[in-house]
């Protein structure tokens, strides 16, 4: 069942005063744009400080990597879209960490960051480079071989590419299941993502860490959010985007290691 936007807004604000917390929060965009806009799905530039802003005064610190129950949100955005490229002087003039998930298929393509700007983004103090798969295929609908296709090729490139070790993975459209977390488990991510918002320790599945999507959230509704007000959505995301068991046949032999 979809669940009308405005409705809930509505909802997650309401719910903001019966979880208010400081609990620590992953949040995550796709892009920013000031002029040039590379994806329906970008975050104005405006919009962007104004979340930053609400972050500090609301006591939080931001962080590359959580690692405290309380006070910390870890920003990240996903695909590699040019516009994150463009603007990269505000995340310097803001000195923002973030976590950048990268699809290996999409370096190069239209609205894409090329590997020539990836390496200058690597250099960045602010940016840490992360896998969201070889090519962004829904992991829990595929066979395991392509799974495992998925997450190591998308890691060994990185991991040549940048010369350092590719640790987190962010799941394509938050999409998983047991045997996807497994599977990214065996070929070495500590750190795996999912799109089911809520607080960062509140873990679903060891070492899968929920986060919210605040792309176009506006001032009252990000406040929300930054208390906890998606928290009671948990639910309705993880049956939206987890599924128990893959649709595929198995083959554990193919595990490496």
């Amino acid at each position: 069942m979809a669940i009308n936007s405005t409705i809930k807004i509505i909802l997650i604000r309401l719910a903001s005063i019966f979880y208010f917390s400081k609990k620590s929060k992953a949040i995550f965009y796709h892009d920013i744009h000031s002029n040039k806009k590379y994806t329906k799905m970008s975050t104005s530039a405006d919009l962007l400080k104004e979340h930053i802003k609400i972050i500090r005064e609301s006591g939080y610190e931001i962080v590359s990597d959580i690692t405290k129950p309380n006070g910390q949100i870890e920003i990240s955005f996903d695909d590699g879209f040019l516009g994150l490229f463009d603007n990269i002087h505000i995340i310097n003039e803001f000195k923002i960490p973030i976590k950048l998930f990268i699809v290996i298929s999409y370096l190069g393509k239209q609205n894409h960051i090329n590997k020539e700007q990836l390496l200058a983004l690597q250099n960045n103090t602010f940016i840490t480079i992360a896998s969201h798969t070889e090519s962004h295929k829904i992991l829990h609908s595929i066979p395991e071989n392509e799974i495992i296709d998925e997450l190591t090729n998308s890691k060994k490139v990185l991991e040549d590419f940048i010369n350092y070790k590719i640790n987190s993975i962010c799941f394509p459209e938050g999409k998983f299941s047991k045997k996807v977390v497994e599977i990214a488990e065996s070929v070495g991510y500590t750190r795996q993502y999912c799109s089911i918002p809520g607080f960062y320790f509140d873990e679903f599945l060891p070492n899968v860490k929920k986060r919210s999507l605040v792309q176009f959230a506006k001032e009252k509704e990000f406040r929300s959010i930054l208390k906890g007000g998606d928290h009671f959505l948990r639910s309705w995301y993880q049956k939206k985007h987890y599924k128990q068991g893959l649709l595929c046949c198995q083959n554990r032999s193919m595990l490496p290691g």
